[in-house]
């Protein structure tokens, strides 16, 4: 009888003394323990980074009720949902992470939620601000909550938000997360001054250590952007470049995108990934860059 690998029942349970089947073109096909068959999973599917998924067929309302229900299976990084914004604009939405901060937050824990970062920017560059500042607000202290390009992608009546689809925009929900306190009223700082839990909104932009898994740019030494938990690099962009090198629009030849991060021992830069996959950062008002549309669902 003979039984595609696809239809072998699923294992549960594994300890670390199973042996799996692997198959390579080089080393032929056989059974190694599963210790082994990490390291053959790390060295193949993961080299170059995370491979470009399939396309997840199931409707935004059926996922967002199986996400709710921490229901993940064949749900993987790298998996993607294609949307048309009303505009016309045709967007490939990529699994970037799967329960990324599940349980994290404060006073409300998070629950079972599923990240989408778009595979290319937005078509079109954005402004971080009219003026080059990174710093927020007496009334809104963290720069990203305090810029235009929170307003641009989050206004309900004219911003990206408006142009979602419809059976995808009430499904949307804010990122809760652990956002950077940069203003004084004795003027423009240059480094944040502590943190506060609160949204991102529905649209966001990641992190610096949310992209390249650490503080190149950002405030290095300080527990809201260095990690502890709470801001961890996407799964999706480990191990490989492919998917932190955006185009402008779908397919688009590659440009630079904004982070959500100020700028260390700067008062007017924000964090940015480079064209070219390098970590860097810019004035807020530089004219040639562009965003990735980011949303969470659960």
């Amino acid at each position: 009888m003979n039984i595609k690998t696809s239809e072998l029942q699923a294992l549960s349970n594994l300890t670390g003394m199973e042996r799996l089947l692997a198959d390579d073109p080089e080393r032929g096909t056989g059974l190694v323990p599963l210790s082994a068959a990490i390291e053959f999973f790390k060295e193949t599917f993961l080299s170059g980074g995370v491979p470009y998924g399939k396309e997840l067929t199931e409707s935004w309302p059926e996922l967002q009720t199986r996400i709710r229900a921490g229901n993940m299976r064949g749900i993987h990084i790298g998996d993607y949902k294609t949307i048309t914004l009303t505009t016309g604009e045709v967007v490939v939405m990529e699994v970037s992470g799967i329960d990324h901060y599940y349980k994290c937050g404060y006073p409300t824990m998070i629950g079972h939620h599923v990240d989408f970062i778009s595979r290319d920017c937005l078509a079109g560059t954005k402004l971080f601000n009219d003026t080059d500042t990174n710093n927020g607000t007496a009334a809104e202290p963290n720069p990203w909550r305090a810029s235009k390009l929170f307003q641009t992608l989050n206004d309900e009546v004219t911003g990206v938000f408006a142009t979602l689809p419809a059976e995808l925009k009430p499904l949307v929900i804010p990122k809760t997360a652990l956002l950077e306190r940069r203003y004084s009223e004795a003027g423009a700082l240059e480094a944040s001054t502590g943190w506060d839990w609160n949204n991102m909104g529905k649209l966001w932009l990641p992190t610096e250590v949310e992209v390249f898994g650490n503080t190149f740019w950002s405030d290095g030494d300080a527990g809201w952007t260095g990690g502890g938990g709470c801001n961890l690099q996407y799964p999706i962009f480990y191990c490989g470049a492919k998917h932190i090198i955006k185009g402008a629009g779908n397919g688009g030849s590659r440009r630079s995108w904004w982070e959500a991060s100020a700028q260390r021992r700067s008062a007017t830069n924000f964090c940015i990934a480079g064209g070219d996959g390098n970590a860097g950062g810019d004035v807020a008002t530089h004219p040639y860059i562009y965003a990735p549309l980011c949303f969470r669902i659960g």
